[in-house]
């Protein structure tokens, strides 16, 4: 099982487009970097609220070295329109939008986000990492919320190989509750898919203040959904208290957070033992 990085990689969107070396993990996710993220407020669907966020600053540690390990992602605006993101290698991601002030693409030098919609909602997305992957995301959606994420990725290195995600969302209220993922391989030769067995459940409990990925576009939270599915979570309208990670036939792991808060209910500072995320707004 993965330790607390696991549920900051799906936690922080930005760090995942902010790589250009991008990892497999045991179950199957393709997650990048460090990290996960979501948003209604600036660009893409808004919310009503006029304060963004700015920065996000990481302390976590690398399950590999035991070493800890410090990011550092910077938002950039136009108006109350996310455009760019530059993390602390100096890497841009850059956001484009399309006629109905949605997300059309998101870029930088190693990868690339093509996004198609049906209606007012994000039906695929297309995710090219030059010379190592492809993900291909569709989504569906009930009563305007995301139940379900189906991924296929086709992966150049280090091996060929075709793989299938999917994730399914269960909800109380805004919050999203439960996350269900199954995954499986396509046979090299048939080309036939072949499920696992084994699922893997995800249970969230939550505050009751203001997330604040609340404040980036949805469309980006869908993104990085079809990139990490159980990063749907981070749709939700407040800010996780406690993560139960259970596997089929395995004990579950449970993962506690605390959060210090500004005057106007937004956190800045989610904690888990040693572990760290803080924020800054405008």
């Amino acid at each position: 099982m993965k330790n607390i990085i696991y549920y900051f990689s799906i936690l922080f969107g930005v760090f995942t487009l902010a790589s250009c070396d991008p990892s497999q993990d045991n179950n199957g996710d393709f997650l990048i970097g460090v990290d996960y993220n979501p948003n209604t407020n600036t660009g893409g669907t808004g919310g009503s609220t006029s304060r963004q966020l700015k920065q996000m600053i990481s302390h976590l540690k690398d399950e590999d070295t035991g070493q800890f390990e410090d990011s550092n992602i910077v938002y950039s605006y136009s108006g109350t329109k996310l455009i760019s993101y530059k993390d602390d290698s100096g890497e841009t991601t850059k956001i484009d939008y399309n006629s109905s002030n949605k997300i059309s693409k998101v870029s930088n030098s190693g990868q690339t986000s093509v996004f198609e919609y049906s209606g007012a909602n994000v039906s695929k997305v297309v995710t090219t990492f030059a010379g190592v992957a492809k993900i291909t995301s569709t989504y569906t959606f009930n009563g305007g919320k995301l139940v379900k994420v189906a991924a296929i990725q086709e992966f150049s290195i280090p091996v060929p190989i075709k793989s299938y995600l999917e994730t399914s969302y269960q909800y109380q209220g805004e919050n999203m509750t439960k996350s269900v993922i199954k995954n499986g391989i396509y046979d090299p030769v048939t080309g036939e898919l072949v499920m696992m067995p084994e699922e893997q459940s995800i249970a969230f409990t939550y505050d009751t203040k203001k997330s604040p990925y609340k404040l980036l576009p949805t469309e980006y939270i869908l993104l990085l959904a079809g990139i990490g599915p159980q990063g749907g979570a981070y749709l939700s309208a407040n800010n996780f208290e406690k993560i139960t990670i259970s596997n089929t036939g395995a004990s579950g792991e449970v993962m506690s957070f605390t959060h210090t808060y500004d005057s106007e209910n937004y956190p800045i500072k989610s904690t888990t033992g040693d572990e760290y995320i803080s924020y800054k707004y405008q």
